[in-house]
């Protein structure tokens, strides 16, 4: 693959991140319930995470795939619709919103896997669109918690 498209790539993938973090902790400044304020500021140190990952296979010029999972999704994200960020948001939503947003991001890095012709571009989109499954999966875990509650 060309160096500088493998560049492009990764730095794209790594402004998404930085959008996310930002989404989350402004989401997190606008709540009032503690828990939602600390969950959302956790979801904001997972993207970066996410971030520091991306930085660091950018800047070694490679990337190990060994971490990737690409199994784990509950699905659950595509059943409902995006909630609406408010000041009075409650605890499903705001899982709701964070779930919608990593599965909004996964489907664009597969969209791209799909795609692309260069085939180790398409396993670098393959594997960005892994990494945002696992955290929407993480998403879902909790939100299954929230929404299901008579499951438990």
């Amino acid at each position: 693959m060309d160096l500088e498209a493998y560049r492009q790539v990764i730095s794209d993938a790594i402004k998404g991140e930085i959008e996310a973090k930002e989404f989350y902790e402004k989401v997190s400044l606008r709540i009032k319930d503690k828990f939602l304020t600390d969950l959302f500021e956790t979801f904001a140190r997972e993207e970066a995470k996410h971030e520091k990952l991306l930085t660091a296979i950018l800047n070694k010029e490679k990337m190990d795939t060994s971490f990737f999972n690409f199994e784990k999704d509950f699905k659950v994200s595509e059943t409902i619709e995006m909630p609406e960020v408010n000041d009075a948001m409650d605890l499903k939503s705001a899982i709701g919103i964070a779930m919608k947003n990593e599965e909004l991001a996964m489907k664009k890095y597969i969209a791209l896997a799909e795609n692309c012709d260069d085939p180790q571009l398409k396993i670098v989109f393959q594997d960005l669109a892994a990494m945002e499954r696992d955290h929407k999966f993480k998403m879902e875990n909790n939100f299954v918690d929230v929404a299901y509650p008579e499951v438990w």
